[in-house]
């Protein structure tokens, strides 16, 4: 009778023993997972940072756009005025 005592608490004990060894395997794993998603986390957040930055230089790039199509509309009116008072400085030379 103690012999079967004996060996039931022998596999009593491998059986804890393999508990804990697949608990700390699992608990390795986790925290693998874990710094898995820490770390995807970061580069989401450093997407995101990305992208607000590129908007942000997307919306000065269409202002200075803006600003140099008023100049460009602005030099096209020049031009154009300054070919009538040519064409009417010319048509006074003519006379």
């Amino acid at each position: 009778m103690r012999t079967k005592i004996d060996e039931l608490f022998a596999t009593l004990r491998g059986l804890v023993a393999d508990q804990s060894r697949d608990l700390a395997l699992a608990m390795g794993e986790l925290r693998a997972a874990e710094a898995e998603r820490d770390r995807a986390l970061a580069e989401r957040d450093n997407a995101r940072q990305s992208l607000r930055a590129a908007e942000q230089e997307v919306a000065e790039m269409e202002a200075d756009y803006a600003d140099l199509r008023t100049v460009n509309a602005r030099l096209v009116a020049d031009l154009a005025a300054a070919m009538e008072r040519l064409d009417h400085a010319e048509s006074i030379l003519m006379q």
